[in-house]
């Protein structure tokens, strides 16, 4: 199986991929239901044109996204075909979260292409085969709005749903609702979001979480009050695991580093 490197910039993870034999710098995200392309690189690449549509993704308004159809990505060494990518204009997100352009967003297809090694801290990914024995606690994944979540333990809370994300780069989000019930006070404002513009939202302190058997303590967490489930875990904690995928098989295996 073959190896590439991770490119790790902050929370942000990279991976180079080629687009019609055009190498392409994309973001990783397993949180984003569709690949997406910025408008000028996709002119670059002339994936051509679509079907217009309203997209939401978390920042504070719906924006424009176009629709272009079977879209073929190498990725891993692997070819993937993407059925459906979205193109829209992210030179908002990347001056806000990267201060750099962002060319691609590389969504779920990549994760569902088969079972996939992430090493965050070894700057690491690779496919790996279907019968190999993962190190680490096994979790299975259930899907929700288009995105994979796992069983995530908040102490008095007890244990709650919570989106695997690979593309949040911004440290743990949780619920309104979860914040209510843990009795959690703003300890301050951030700016957060992304595809749609900046959102402010609270920020609090949540006293005990534990994901695959680690607990963590004390974690600071953005509190979005449209989040459809009750917790979103982002790369700043999975960093704290070696990582294996299986969206096919429906598990993900976490190895605390």
């Amino acid at each position: 199986m073959q190896a590439e490197t991770l490119l790790i910039e902050g929370n942000r993870l990279f991976l180079s991929v080629e687009v019609g034999g055009e190498p392409v710098q994309a973001l990783v995200d397993s949180g984003a239901e569709v690949t997406v392309f910025d408008t000028a690189t996709a002119r670059q690449l002339r994936l051509g044109s679509g079907t217009e549509v309203e997209a939401r993704g978390t920042g504070a308004t719906a924006t424009r996204a176009e629709l272009v159809q079977k879209v073929s990505v190498t990725a891993l060494g692997r070819d993937l075909l993407i059925p459906t990518a979205a193109i829209i204009d992210l030179s908002d997100v990347g001056a806000r979260l990267l201060n750099a352009p962002l060319p691609m967003i590389l969504g779920r297809e990549l994760f569902d292409a088969g079972r996939v090694l992430v090493d965050i801290e070894g700057g690491r990914i690779e496919w790996l085969a279907s019968d190999a024995v993962p190190e680490g606690v096994m979790l299975d994944l259930t899907a929700a709005h288009g995105i994979e979540t796992i069983e995530v333990s908040f102490g008095t809370a007890g244990t709650q749903m919570a989106d695997f994300d690979l593309g949040n780069g911004s440290g743990l989000l949780i619920s309104s609702t979860l914040a209510s019930e843990l009795s959690l006070t703003p300890v301050a404002t951030e700016l957060g979001g992304g595809i749609g513009g900046a959102v402010a939202r609270p920020v609090v302190i949540v006293p005990e979480l534990t994901i695959a058997g680690r607990t963590f303590r004390n974690v600071r967490a953005q509190v979005s009050a449209d989040a459809r489930v009750p917790a979103n875990i982002g790369v700043d904690l999975l960093r704290e695991f070696t990582i294996v995928t299986d969206f096919p098989g429906r598990r993900v295996w976490l190895r605390p580093r």
